[in-house]
């Protein structure tokens, strides 16, 4: 414990060796967020989460510098499913104590994992739009997207719960019982859930008591070894009675048909239709994006070759292959995938303007991706064995087709290859398209300060053309491999 006016270590007694300042209101603070620590703990061990969560953060009130606390919160959270939080805390935590902190442990095994990463936005979108489409009443799009969540995060107790809730509106007691039970798994002690049970309990118990009612009206008696069951009132049912309660029973059959079963069967219809069209929609959206885009590229390109046409010095070649890349643009939007890829092999890419050689990438990227996923990996490889012009040449055609391949990393990889052998202002423009193409990341942060440095190298070199290494690189470029 540390002095809050010295920063001094504190001793048994009640004022500090150092500074003489009284700190028996700093030990009480620290005594009592200990005993919610305490306290939150074993909770936690019992798998009361809620009541665990709640009294961590009283411990936090009192002194946030506990970072065992605070380490724990995150634990909680992320069992509860909520990762955000998770690492939201684990954050504050390292920023606080960055020495020999679990906190980094736990933020490098989640961060390591992109996929996991992916899973975490995929949950929060499907969640997010899952609260939509209850808001605009649409109970079964929302009941789908809250099982699409729980297939990717099966532990987010708030999802168990909506959709729970959502059972108990649309009348499927036992599935939403099944739900609460599944969230109360995960935290025995959840307020919520435990509301929502005991409203589902008596929902059922009126249910099961209207079913006895119904029972009152049957008499059963044991005669001997058999157990004899009639009515209460006993009718005869001879003659006109039976044709009226045959007629009767029919027109109750034909209405619980109309009433339940039709729509029962129209509502299921509905809901697969809608679902349908949802899907459809994004599709046909993505598509048309990048049937957009492509457009733009082939018009920019026609117009570089219109351009270059009207000067005489270009070559023959240069204009076929300008031709046949028009044609495999055309090819491509009229979703011909085989006779575009089979027109982009004639095509000499080296021989095109830079306008028409971006389209051919991002037509080649998409037509072909097994090779542009081989030339990464090789790229890749080649960066990790230090051989950067290796890199270089794997990974610039891939930057140049699509700058966010496989999340920015290819960008990325290219700027420090590039940095490595002295390629300084090629560097700084990759770096700063990164900056841009991922901003609030890690890597991001790395490039601009990059970016900084490199710019000062550049200026210094053209001061004095001899210069030392940069150590502060060297650290950066640990931290950021990190």
């Amino acid at each position: 414990m540390l002095c809050m006016k010295c920063g001094a270590a504190l001793t048994e007694e009640d004022f500090c060796a150092s500074c003489g300042a009284d700190v028996r209101s700093l030990k009480r603070l620290v005594r009592i967020s200990n005993m919610y620590y305490n306290s939150g703990l074993a909770k936690a061990n019992v798998r009361d989460l809620s009541g665990a969560i709640q009294d961590l953060k009283y411990s936090l009130e009192v002194n946030k510098h506990n970072i065992p606390a605070r380490n724990l919160l995150g634990v909680i959270y992320c069992e509860i499913g909520e990762t955000v939080d998770a690492l939201t805390e684990w954050i504050i935590s390292k920023n606080l104590d960055p020495n020999k902190n679990m906190a980094d442990e736990y933020i490098q095994s989640i961060q390591a994992n992109q996929a996991r990463l992916e899973t975490i936005n995929q949950t929060i979108k499907k969640y997010n739009q899952a609260l939509l489409y209850c808001q605009q009443g649409s109970e079964d799009l929302a009941i789908i997207q809250l099982k699409k969540v729980l297939s990717l995060n099966s532990r987010l107790v708030k999802a168990h719960r909506l959709l729970a809730l959502l059972y108990i509106k649309t009348e499927k007691y036992d599935r939403a019982g099944r739900e609460l039970k599944r969230a109360l798994n995960i935290d025995r002690n959840d307020t919520l859930s435990l509301s929502y049970q005991q409203e589902l309990d008596e929902i059922q118990e009126k249910l099961s008591d209207k079913k006895e009612e119904k029972n009152q009206d049957i008499i059963s008696y044991t005669s001997g070894n058999e157990t004899i069951i009639m009515p209460a009132t006993y009718k005869d049912n001879s003659g006109a009675n039976v044709i009226v309660n045959i007629i009767i029973g029919l027109v109750v059959g034909v209405a619980l048909m109309w009433f339940l079963v039709i729509p029962a069967k129209i509502q299921s219809a509905r809901s697969d239709a809608n679902q349908q069209i949802v899907e459809y929609s994004d599709q046909l959206s993505a598509r048309q994006a990048t049937i957009d885009s492509l457009n733009q590229d082939l018009e920019n390109a026609k117009a570089q070759i219109e351009e270059l046409s009207k000067e005489p010095e270009v070559e023959e070649v240069t204009e076929d292959s300008a031709d046949k890349l028009m044609e495999a643009a055309a090819a491509y939007n009229a979703s011909d995938r085989e006779g575009a890829k089979a027109l982009l092999a004639e095509v000499q890419a080296e021989e095109l303007s830079d306008a028409a050689r971006a389209l051919f990438l991002q037509i080649d990227i998409t037509l072909n991706p097994e090779t542009y996923k081989e030339a990464y990996e090789a790229g890749n490889k080649a960066y990790e064995a230090k051989n950067y012009e290796e890199a270089i040449a794997k990974l610039e055609p891939i930057v140049q087709a699509d700058a966010s391949y496989e999340s920015g990393y290819a960008l990325y990889y290219l700027a420090r290859s590039c940095e490595s052998v002295g390629r300084i202002e090629e560097a700084i423009g990759y770096f700063s398209q990164f900056e841009q193409l991922l901003p609030g990341t890690e890597r991001a942060n790395y490039s601009r300060n990059a970016v900084r440095r490199l710019q000062e190298q550049l200026a210094s070199q053209s001061q004095d053309q001899a210069g030392q290494p940069d150590d502060s690189a060297q650290d950066e470029e640990g931290q950021a491999d990190n």
